[in-house]
């Protein structure tokens, strides 16, 4: 009797022991979730801070110009409020968030410092203020909030090796007189049979249809070949308005254009220089597109001129500053950018030639 009554109690302190240990064990599983899930938060929105400085850096790069409008670009791009972080909250930036340095490793400096000397200029860095997350179970052993913090450097690349999307005009240069950065020059128009220097002439596009504004959807390498269009000078001409004109606002010569298919650039003042143009686009809020008047094209020698089949070769694939419409005098006034060109698509291979004046944004860390 005795007997069965100690094993009954033994019985009930075994229950009792396994509750309590059952409980630890359901705490220790709650509390260990709870970790896991905080850790996780922390995870998301590091990455989610980190994803706005990458954004932020790269934005800033690709509106490097080696001007001081170039910097202020840069400074407007990278401070838009872009991604979200913790659950929706906005990552702000602003303009004491982002320096700009000459080299990858050099010495960051501020927007003010940039554009008092930005000829030189090929990088930012985005660096975001300490942010605020909460936690709750970690809190335990963490302090709450966290802050955290993110940085991303990019820059423009190497030169290219090849670009995409080049306007569909080439530029005839003189074997002995070559075109220089930073001059302006005043090109005539010219029958695609033609190889006179110090002209222009309208690319033919696949199938010998011509394309007359916008981009055309090839690869530019310097060294290849490129078919002009089989058209007289006065066409030519003619082409030349279609293209350039809308960029400025006039579609009088291209009545089927309009603004919103054929925007004009956000800067239209007339007979202004490439740096002025910059410094204007910095502060400028007219609708439109930004760097409608910066035109990537080959540029030829006359002495590679095919003229029975109108193919030249290209010399090299350079940016230019379209400077005033093309008027009735047939003339396309450009300024030949002498500076690095942030270009939406390239590649760089090594081993072959570079286009030393084009490159693409890139995130280096």
């Amino acid at each position: 009797m005795n007997q069965q009554q100690s094993q009954k109690k033994n019985r009930k302190g075994e229950r009792g022991s396994i509750l309590a240990v059952a409980s630890l064990s359901m705490l220790s599983l709650v509390l260990a979730s709870g970790l896991a899930i905080d850790i996780s938060h922390l995870y998301t929105a590091k990455a989610e801070l980190q994803n706005a400085a990458d954004a932020a850096a790269l934005a800033g790069a690709s509106q490097l110009s080696s001007t001081q409008g170039g910097i202020k670009q840069a400074v407007a791009e990278a401070t838009k409020t872009l991604n979200k972080y913790n659950f929706g909250s906005n990552v702000t930036i602003t303009s004491s968030n982002v320096t700009f340095a000459s080299n990858l490793n050099g010495a960051y400096v501020s927007q003010a410092a940039a554009e008092a000397s930005p000829a030189s200029i090929r990088f930012v860095r985005v660096t975001l203020s300490p942010k605020p997350v909460g936690i709750t179970f970690a809190a335990l052993v963490l302090a709450n909030p966290q802050n955290l913090n993110s940085q991303a450097t990019a820059g423009l690349s190497v030169a290219l090796s090849m670009n995409k999307f080049y306007t569909a005009y080439t530029f005839i240069e003189s074997t002995s007189a070559p075109l220089v950065k930073g001059q302006t020059y005043t090109l005539v128009s010219k029958a695609g049979n033609d190889s006179s220097p110090s002209s222009y002439r309208v690319l033919s596009g696949p199938g010998g249809d011509k394309i007359l504004t916008g981009t055309i959807h090839a690869y530019g390498y310097i060294g290849s070949s490129y078919s002009v269009a089989n058209l007289a000078s006065s066409e030519m001409c003619r082409y030349a308005k279609i293209g350039m004109n809308t960029r400025f606002g006039d579609y009088s010569v291209h009545p089927g254009a309009n603004p919103t298919d054929h925007p004009p650039d956000t800067v239209t003042t007339e007979n202004i220089t490439y740096q002025q143009y910059e410094n204007l686009q910095a502060t400028s809020t007219a609708s439109g597109m930004k760097n409608r008047r910066i035109m990537t094209l080959p540029i030829a020698l006359n002495s590679t001129y095919n003229t029975g089949n109108r193919t030249v070769v290209a010399n090299r694939l350079a940016a230019f500053f379209v400077k005033r419409k093309v008027g009735a005098d047939c003339k396309l006034e450009v300024e030949y950018i002498d500076k690095p060109l942030a270009v939406p698509v390239g590649t760089y291979t090594p081993g072959q030639p570079q286009m030393t004046e084009l490159s693409i944004p890139v995130l280096y860390k």
